[in-house]
């Protein structure tokens, strides 16, 4: 699908705040694609689907889930919201975007995961980042991104993490992994 459907689509079916916040990290994603040197349709795609399920409440994610086979583990049913990615990635194949790495990327958006591809490092640090972002040191993690992509996404994954464990809120597996990856392929 086009991008101005896109556009049209999300902004029918998102709250006007999601909807500024999909279109910010589109834009963010695809600077930062841009100076990667990655797929910059990709990036604006992912940016503006990546949060379609982010409105929907946590019945309705449960719901979504056990219709269509989406693993929902324990940590889910403690932070329900987190299945927003997964139904995000669901609900995008299901207005036909078939772009695996984009639904890829959707997917692992809020919890990271080891092996990410580019596209999906690129939409986790620009959901991240996006300038309507406003949090104490988003701005140096902006300068760290452009900078140094892959020191600065090692930055902000360290600082979600800081963020959880200071709320006293477990930090999935996943994020830890992804953490632990993101070390490993810097040496």
């Amino acid at each position: 699908m086009p991008v101005e459907p896109t556009i049209q689509l999300l902004r029918e079916k998102l709250p006007p705040a999601l909807f500024l916040h999909c279109s910010s990290v589109a834009k963010t994603a695809v600077e930062l694609a841009s100076d990667l040197g990655a797929d910059k349709s990709q990036a604006q795609l992912a940016g503006l689907l990546h949060d379609c399920a982010r409105h929907l409440s946590p019945g309705e994610l449960f719901f979504l889930a056990e219709a269509n086979d989406i693993e929902v583990d324990w940590f889910h049913r403690r932070y329900p919201v987190l299945l927003h990615a997964p139904i995000g990635a669901f609900i995008a194949r299901s207005w036909g975007f078939n772009d695996e790495t984009v639904l890829d990327a959707i997917r692992c958006h809020t919890l990271g995961l080891p092996g990410m591809s580019l596209l999906g490092r690129i939409l986790y640090a620009a959901d991240k980042i996006e300038p309507g972002r406003n949090y104490p040191g988003v701005e140096q993690l902006r300068v760290k991104i452009c900078n140094d992509f892959h020191s600065g996404l090692l930055d902000v994954v360290a600082h979600s993490i800081s963020y959880i464990m200071s709320g006293k809120q477990a930090v999935h597996p996943s994020t830890v992994s992804f953490w632990n990856w993101l070390l490993d392929i810097t040496l």
